[in-house]
């Protein structure tokens, strides 16, 4: 890794993608792709840059009391990484500091080839700030707020806006398995979009998306994430998906624990 104080920025070098990262139809698994950009987000905010034990953004610290949950993420994949001539391995992450506000922030990380000349994917995450007795957002510490407000300035809050559940949505559901949880034992982030990517194959099977598959030859685009509410191991998720009216290349979906929606997704294919 190598740090960009003054920029507030790391360059993660990462192995970059392997072959069961891609799929039956060679296309990379989003969700894998989604743990590749975590992972280099994680040893940015997390390796120690002296003995000091001092980290970028000095993030481990400013973590160390609270928990972080995630609230937004969009990854934005570029056509180029589905050019199977441009290659995957090894890959280069470039982490940013990005919005903060009270109880909130986001990071950017963009993905690109070894020597930084092809950007293949821009991922921002917002997560919030979590107290932990209390389970509710708590304010960032004022210190960390003071010393990366300054960088934050030019950078904007990811919102997601909620969305209502179409009438004809397809049905698909999963009951979380252990695996499917990581290290807080609540369902991985990248977890949801695998229940979505095969209840959208399960719903196109069906006849509720028509036109997926064919679509989904040419790759995802962009991928919207807003998390509510968290999953654990035995719990069963109703995923529901439908294609936007007026562009079969738009998919929304939405997870439900009962009749409460716990997550909710869009995707846009190329």
């Amino acid at each position: 890794m190598e740090v960009n104080e003054d920029k507030v920025e790391a360059i993660v070098h990462h192995p970059g993608m392997s072959y069961a990262d891609y799929d039956v139809n060679g296309q990379p698994r989003l969700w894998n792709v989604m743990r590749m950009v975590g992972s280099a987000r994680w040893y940015s905010h997390h390796y120690p840059l002296d003995e000091s034990g001092r980290t970028f953004r000095d993030y481990a610290e400013m973590t160390s009391d609270r928990l972080t949950f995630m609230v937004t993420s969009e990854f934005i994949m570029t056509k180029k990484m589905y050019d199977h001539s441009i290659p995957k391995s090894p890959l280069c992450v470039k982490v940013q500091g990005g919005y903060i506000g009270n109880t909130s922030m986001n990071s950017i990380a963009t993905v690109t080839t070894a020597t930084s000349e092809i950007e293949l994917i821009r991922n921002t995450n917002q997560i919030v700030s979590i107290n932990k007795s209390t389970r509710r957002p708590s304010p960032l510490p004022d210190w960390w707020k003071e010393k990366y407000t300054e960088s934050a300035k030019n950078h904007k809050s990811l919102k997601i806006d909620k969305f209502e559940k179409a009438d004809n949505a397809g049905f698909y559901q999963n009951k979380v398995a252990w695996s499917d949880t990581d290290r807080n034992l609540h369902t991985n982030f990248s977890t949801y979009v695998r229940f979505c990517i095969d209840a959208a194959h399960h719903c196109a099977k069906e006849g509720t998306l028509k036109h997926f598959e064919e679509n989904l030859k040419n790759g995802i685009n962009v991928v919207q994430l807003h998390f509510y509410q968290e999953s654990n191991e035995g719990d069963m998720l109703d995923v529901y998906c439908w294609e936007d009216p007026s562009n079969s290349k738009k998919i929304y979906f939405d997870i439900h624990i009962g009749e409460k929606s716990i997550f909710q997704s869009i995707m846009l294919l190329f």
